[in-house]
């Protein structure tokens, strides 16, 4: 586990070593400290737009003494198009992405939601809307992810709008079963945490899930709904 002054000192030390300007944006609980949403964190988690910029960060943290952990069987899920590249450290591990995350892929209008951006040396973090990091956490089975996305809710004003914009484009290019998981998410998180989520939202999901599985029903196809596990 580290913390947000720790998480700072490490994103130091990538960007004082790093020879080209590097960009990633912070997911999850990285970006949550960075917001004050979040004390601590077991991982960061960082998304690369290009490969060499990954590749590039994973080369100073080889020197820094992180290990590739080269086995990920049932970590991540197994149709992902890219495997993430876990990093072991003594304190905490970087999880990095390339474009996607467990299904939930970047483009252009997530990149346009960035709240904040931070940098270190030749180290550009720049981190994800709040809406986007409750969506991507929708993905996942890890009890913490649903203590994160409670927390999310209750000290941002979500934008559900977003959400349900979104989860339409994510449907086209991502995880077609993306409206179920987040529908089942929000009912967890309305049953176990007592989160008020507009009933709106949740009926929307289920019309844009009912809608892309018809579609889909035409052309024969299956919807995957495996999730994300660590």
């Amino acid at each position: 586990m580290i913390n947000l002054e720790e998480q700072i000192g490490l994103f130091k030390i990538i960007g004082s070593q790093l020879k080209n300007k590097v960009e990633c944006v912070a997911i999850g609980g990285s970006a949550m400290m960075f917001y004050g949403a979040k004390i601590t964190t077991k991982d960061v988690d960082l998304v690369f737009l290009k490969k060499e910029d990954l590749e590039d960060v994973k080369k100073v943290l080889v020197n820094a003494g992180f290990d590739e952990r080269r086995n990920i069987r049932n970590i991540f899920r197994e149709d992902a198009e890219v495997k993430p590249t876990i990093m072991d450290g003594m304190d905490t591990r970087f999880d990095l992405f390339l474009n996607e995350v467990i299904g939930f892929k970047i483009h252009l209008e997530t990149l346009k939601r960035i709240k904040e951006i931070h940098e270190f040396g030749n180290f550009l973090v720049k981190t994800a809307s709040p809406e986007d990091i409750l969506m991507m956490k929708s993905c996942t089975e890890r009890e913490k992810d649903r203590d994160d996305a409670a927390e999310l809710i209750k000290k941002f004003n979500v934008n559900w709008g977003i959400i349900l914009n979104e989860t339409s484009m994510q449907i086209k290019i991502g995880i077609a079963a993306f409206p179920l998981l987040l529908y089942d998410f929000f009912t967890e998180l309305m049953e176990n945490y007592r989160i008020d989520i507009p009933k709106k939202v949740t009926k929307e999901l289920l019309k844009i899930a009912e809608k892309r599985m018809a579609e889909l029903k035409k052309k024969d196809q299956l919807i995957k709904t495996t999730k994300y596990k660590k």
